[in-house]
């Protein structure tokens, strides 16, 4: 019986999508105020751990691996991520986030030699002249700066976490291990979080005031949709994704595959216009395409072709 294979054109579209619906689902829930970031953040590290460590079992690849260096660069990607998705639409931290990672990895490049030059210098600077676009009026509200800051680094984290797994010889094990670590220092983070709460602790972005005169610290309950959209994050869009991913990954070219990715901002943008309801302004479209276009210079900068030879 003939084996069925699956295009990998389709695999990598799917790929995107979940990508994409980690923003999509993390604004729905967090924006909503379904759920507090820090439990959103540990349901969804333990979810994906969960369903990671699965599927390495089901296809025999053995043991878990990773490092608590991976595992810290996933947690502080996580925690900042479900910081800023408190007030961020889904595809302005979308952009943010996918903009900083990458210049997080342009910056280590640049750092071991890779200079940016021409085009690529231009890209660069394109770029970060999109995000300024973008983040520019948000600058100046106390909420906005800081969920735009969290969101900044979280790309930061993210870029670093990348660059820790480059070379990895399994990493599908190794993204299991940095999700239980994660998963487990995270569920050490909350539990300090919620004791400081029950004291009396305030901890802005998490737990509200009740009260005019006596206020008392409350954590609100998460809802169960709250919950289920966690779950979703870390299980599907993180978990399935990242499997996804690692499958296509030998099918792409090494350009290529951070190409691709260049989709996921514009999918997450779309995402939450069609389906939360955000508006798709101007200043958000101008701020894509420079972004956007700017790393796709930096990624395939244009080669003067070859001169031949007369003979």
């Amino acid at each position: 019986m003939k084996k069925f294979e699956v295009n990998p054109l389709i695999l990598t579209g799917i790929t995107l999508c979940a990508f994409a619906a980690n923003s999509f689902l993390g604004r729905a829930a967090l924006g909503s105020a379904q759920i507090d970031p820090l439990t959103y953040t540990l349901v969804r590290l333990l979810s994906g751990a969960v369903a990671l460590v699965v599927l390495l079992r089901m296809q025999g690849l053995g043991r878990i691996s990773g490092s608590w260096a991976g595992a810290l660069a996933l947690l502080a990607y996580a925690v900042f991520f479900s910081l800023a998705y408190v007030h961020l639409a889904t595809g302005t931290g979308a952009l943010v986030l996918f903009g900083l990672v990458q210049l997080t990895m342009m910056g280590y490049a640049a750092m071991k030699g890779d200079v940016l030059k021409g085009l690529r210098l231009l890209g660069a600077l394109l770029a970060v002249v999109g995000l300024l676009v973008l983040l520019w009026p948000k600058l100046q509200t106390p909420d906005s700066l800081l969920a735009a800051l969290s969101m900044a680094l979280s790309g930061a984290a993210w870029g670093a976490y990348s660059l820790l797994g480059r070379g990895s010889k399994s990493p599908l094990a190794d993204t299991a291990g940095n999700f239980c670590r994660a998963g487990v220092l995270m569920l050490l983070v909350w539990a300090v979080m919620y004791f400081l709460a029950g004291r009396g602790v305030h901890i802005p972005g998490v737990t509200a005031l009740q009260g005019n005169v006596f206020q008392k610290v409350v954590w609100p309950m998460p809802t169960w949709g709250g919950l289920l959209l966690a779950v979703a994050s870390g299980a599907l869009a993180s978990g399935m994704g990242y499997a996804l991913w690692y499958r296509v990954l030998p099918a792409l070219p090494a350009t290529s595959a951070a190409t691709v990715q260049l989709a996921v901002p514009v999918l997450a943008t779309l995402a939450g216009t069609l389906m939360l309801g955000e508006a798709l302004g101007v200043r958000l479209i101008v701020s894509m395409v420079l972004t956007l276009g700017g790393i796709y210079w930096v990624l395939n900068p244009q080669k003067k072709p070859a001169s031949q030879s007369v003979d």
